[in-house]
C-alpha cells in the first residue's frame, strides 16, 4: 500500500490526524518516536543513517506501531535492531476533599 494512502486509511479508522515528520537529533540511537495525543498522533521519524535505507522502513514500522495499539513509544536501534520502548502512563493521583 502506498504510504500515503496507508496514513489516511490509519486516520479514517483512528479518527485522528497523523502528522508524520522527519527530524534530525543529536541522540544517535534514536530512530523515532510515536507520540499519541487525544487528536492527533505525532510520528516523527530520523531517515539520514549512513549505509541504511531507513526512512521508509522505519516509518512502515511507526505505522505498524500506531495501527496496532494506542500507545506513545520511542523506537532505538541497538545491536542492528529496532527496540521499540513503550511511553509509561502514569495515572494521576486522585484529590481528597
Amino acid at each position: 500500500m502506498e504510504i500515503d494512502r496507508r496514513i489516511a486509511h490509519i486516520e479514517a479508522r483512528l479518527g485522528k490526524r497523523l502528522i508524520v515528520r522527519e527530524v534530525r537529533t543529536p541522540e544517535r540511537t534514536l530512530r523515532g518516536r510515536v507520540e499519541v495525543r487525544a487528536s492527533t498522533v505525532l510520528i516523527e521519524y530520523c531517515a539520514e543513517l549512513p549505509g541504511y535505507f531507513w526512512g521508509y522502513e522505519l516509518l512502515e514500522e511507526l505505522l505498524d506501531w500506531v495501527e496496532s495499539t494506542d500507545r506513545s513509544a520511542c523506537f532505538y536501534e541497538h545491536n542492528g535492531r529496532l527496540l521499540r520502548i513503550p511511553a509509561i502512563i502514569v495515572e494521576p493521583e486522585g484529590r481528597d476533599g
